[in-house]
């Protein structure tokens, strides 16, 4: 793993939250589901979809900033020798 690459570091934060996302939605569901108090789980599991969500949206920004300017473009709006 390149410590130097910010889409990799972003890429493993993406993986260790979203598997205790799951873990705890898992945890809440049983709890829920046998009466007992899940409301400190249903918190800690908000917590971690709102940083699942904060790190896809940084990975997002991420590849857009490394995308070259014209590689989102449509090819039907290029002319020819202008945006070669």
């Amino acid at each position: 793993m390149r410590w130097d690459d910010s889409l990799e570091i972003v890429d493993v934060g993406i993986g260790i939250v979203g598997f205790f996302a799951f873990a705890f939605l898992v945890v809440t569901v049983v709890t829920e589901l046998t009466g007992a108090d899940a409301l400190g789980w249903a918190l800690t599991l908000l917590a971690l979809v709102l940083v699942l969500v904060l790190l896809w949206q940084a990975r997002r920004r991420i590849v857009a900033a490394r995308r070259p300017a014209d590689a989102g473009e449509p090819a039907a709006r290029r002319v020819p020798g202008k945006n070669s």
